[in-house]
């Protein structure tokens, strides 16, 4: 399969200029197929990027384990000036005291550093050769140290939960889909971020969202929630045995409010999570359902199952309690699962939910919030089934809004067969001339 991975256009996106015109010589090398020279100058780039990123941290945050890496590196380097020891000892440094390598990036850049002495020194074979690093050797060393180093911001993850916030409040008048704020988290914060950062990050997001009920709070929790969710779809699985280990901290959550309905419309879509709770947090949530007609709907969780689920919010929708669902909900509804019994489940669910409408106004909300948005995978059964039942409620069918409403029911039908039949529906029929 053809590697689409571009070392040129990675290339552009090394945080520091000092190591992005370093770098300009590795591509050069690896580009006239000089692969030795590359490793060899890679190695050099990437301690050079290691000591800008520590002296980073120090001005920026005046970050005490940088200082001391730094203080021990350039003591190393005095003792003994031809040693390379000081290298290796940087590399375990960073990994173990900062946050900017994981275990597995830190391997990575000690096999380049056993590459580069292969490449550098006169080490030779039986028949008196040098060691030559082919090309997809020299282009995984580059890959690794390119995405596991160059092209990461030197961050703390303390001072970045600080930063992303007061970024959300600032454009969360210009960011209003998900789809620009994920463009736009990617290539300023997420492409930087290892997982550690990344937990921090959905740590306190998770207070900010879930927990917090003060006035800053409550102003941005629509764009804290999107942030938290967007960051969570990047790798659920890390997230959720994150709250599982941690779960007295992710448990302590508001005991009502915005932040209750919002922590309910992410467990939609993470139902797994729910579980990991403790009970607490579960009757919290529990009264929260029993209370918003919204939270109600989506929390199907909290049943035995999801069909279980759809069986209690049929009978809940039809029957004299009359609730109002509005159109997020339905959307938010049918985002809870992609499959297509999921998708007939609330088309089914919507059909009941006009068709008991107890007058006009609200038959007329109901189509428009319920149906409408619906017809385009209503199929053929589903639109007579609706019809049939239309014709059991004056209601739905005596208004003047049917005149346009079911003439578009009307047209989905023989949308999908030109020769359906419905003159025997005398009553749906009545109103639409």
């Amino acid at each position: 399969m053809l590697d689409e991975y571009s070392i040129e256009q990675r290339a552009t996106q090394i945080f520091d200029a000092r190591t992005k015109e370093y770098f300009s010589e590795v591509l050069s090398c690896y580009s006239a197929g000089n692969h030795r020279s590359a490793v060899v100058m890679l190695w050099s780039v990437v301690v050079c990027d290691l000591l800008f990123k520590l002296q980073h941290l120090v001005d920026l945050y005046g970050d005490d384990k940088a200082k001391g890496i730094l203080a021990e590196i350039g003591q190393m380097q005095q003792d003994n000036e031809r040693s390379p020891v000081w290298e290796t000892k940087l590399v375990e440094s960073v990994a173990e005291q900062t946050q900017l390598l994981d275990i597995a990036e830190r391997e990575n850049l000690l096999h380049l550093q056993r590459q580069r002495h292969l490449a550098a020194h006169p080490v030779v074979n039986a028949n008196f050769q040098l060691h030559r690093p082919n090309r997809d050797t020299a282009r995984a060393l580059i890959r690794n140290a390119l995405d596991g180093l160059l092209t990461k911001a030197p961050i703390l993850s303390k001072q970045i939960v600080g930063d992303l916030v007061e970024d959300l409040e600032l454009v969360s008048g210009i960011l209003i889909d998900d789809k620009k704020l994920k463009a736009y988290l990617q290539s300023k914060y997420f492409s930087r971020f290892n997982p550690e950062v990344e937990k921090a990050v959905f740590r306190a997001l998770w207070k900010f969202v879930f927990r917090l009920t003060d006035e800053k709070c409550e102003k941005n929790r629509p764009i804290n929630y999107s942030a938290l969710t967007l960051l969570h779809s990047r790798n659920p699985g890390q997230f959720r045995a994150q709250i599982e280990a941690d779960k007295d901290y992710f448990s302590t959550i508001a005991t009502g409010g915005t932040a209750l309905v919002c922590l309910i419309h992410f467990l939609s879509r993470s139902g797994a999570i729910y579980e990991l709770l403790a009970d607490h947090a579960k009757t919290a949530i529990q009264h929260v359902v029993d209370n918003d007609v919204s939270s109600r709907c989506l929390a199907w969780f909290t049943a035995a199952s999801l069909p279980e689920h759809a069986q209690q919010l049929q009978a809940w929708i039809v029957g004299d309690t009359y609730p109002e669902v509005g159109r997020e909900t339905w959307d938010a509804l049918l985002e809870i699962s992609d499959s297509l019994e999921w998708e007939k489940t609330v088309v089914r669910l919507a059909s009941a939910y006009y068709t008991a409408s107890a007058s006009y106004n609200t038959a007329d909300r109901r189509f428009n919030e319920a149906i409408r948005p619906l017809l385009p995978v209503f199929d053929l059964d589903e639109c007579i089934e609706l019809i049939r039942c239309i014709e059991q409620n004056g209601q739905t069918w005596e208004r003047r809004g049917a005149y346009i409403d079911h003439r578009d029911l009307r047209a989905r039908v023989l949308e999908i067969n030109p020769a359906a039949d419905l003159t025997e529906y005398q009553v749906f029929n009545r109103n639409l001339g």
